[in-house]
């Protein structure tokens, strides 16, 4: 979960965490079209939505329109990583968003937006346009099914987490954050499943002894005067309340070496319930950039 190799590139490109659309850890590119998350939820609620923008081919992704049906009413479009996404209005309701970001190949981004869905029908059809460098463009119809009841298998809290379980996995990430500050990894290695796979700075680690000696380890040793946090989680629960994935901004900032670090970024979890009754991580994948400096601020 250290965060800062993305931040030793001075590349104002670098990618939003992936939105993880399974409970095992997954290659980034294992859904390779834009959906739009969650893939179901109710008539006539205000729903937190997340798009999942992956590039499959050769050609990088410049930024991707969503376009929002009838009877959808967009109510928050937050800023990518501090840039505002261009909206498009008619009257007072927003009619389409553009967030244009570059996207390499084989990577892939994530935005979001919440909305009110409207009262009655059946699924709500989103209309996306992915337009790439080389001035080619392809649709995306990805859908959000709406029942007034959850399915059976559903109904033991999967969509948008109570405020109960967002607030005991905030406070389950306050305790990582006092461990990773403490660079004790001991307590650590209490929050990571044993197969966990991390997706960090365009590496990858599988298992935590292999994150824990090649990579988390070893930079925690580096670090001087080390700030670190999570802030803004959200979190989305799945059937049976035994697995969830959060996403969260997260800072970080270090002395390493002659190098001052000051980054902030986003991370997506994939969580589980481990036999102690704890969650642990199951893949984590972040994306940083070095924090902005005020107009005038000497770095």
């Amino acid at each position: 979960m250290n965060l800062w190799y993305a931040q030793l590139e001075e590349d104002d490109t670098m990618k939003r965490t992936i939105l993880v659309a399974s409970m095992l850890a997954i290659p980034a590119l294992a859904f390779a079209h834009v959906t739009v998350r969650p893939a179901q939820s109710k008539p006539g609620v205000e729903e937190h939505y997340t798009v999942r923008v992956p590039t499959e081919g050769q050609v990088a992704t410049t930024s991707l329109q969503l376009d929002i049906p009838e009877g959808v009413n967009v109510t928050d479009v937050p800023a990518a990583q501090g840039v505002p996404p261009e909206v498009r209005k008619s009257g007072d309701r927003i009619v389409s968003i553009v967030w244009k970001k570059e996207i390499p190949p084989k990577q892939s981004a994530e935005f979001l937006f919440t909305a009110r869905n409207p009262p009655g029908g059946e699924q709500i059809t989103w209309q996306a346009r992915q337009n790439f460098s080389d001035g080619t463009s392809r649709p995306w119809t990805p859908g959000t099914k709406l029942a007034s009841s959850p399915a059976p298998a559903a109904s033991a809290g999967q969509g948008l987490a109570t405020g109960a379980d967002t607030a005991s996995i905030e406070s389950w990430l306050k305790g990582y954050d006092e461990a990773f500050n403490a660079k004790d990894l001991d307590k650590l290695a209490a929050f990571y499943h044993p197969e966990v796979t991390v997706y960090e700075g365009g590496g990858i680690n599988t298992g935590w002894a292999d994150y824990r000696d090649h990579h988390l380890g070893p930079e925690l040793k580096e670090f001087q005067n080390l700030q670190f946090g999570h802030s803004n989680t959200r979190v989305t629960m799945h059937p049976g309340g035994q697995s969830a994935y959060a996403t969260s901004e997260y800072s970080i900032k270090a002395k390493m070496g002659e190098r001052e670090i000051d980054s902030r970024g986003l991370e997506t979890l994939v969580l589980v319930r481990g036999s102690d009754g704890n969650w642990k991580i199951r893949h984590s994948h972040t994306s940083s950039r070095p924090a902005r400096r005020a107009a005038g601020q000497q770095g």
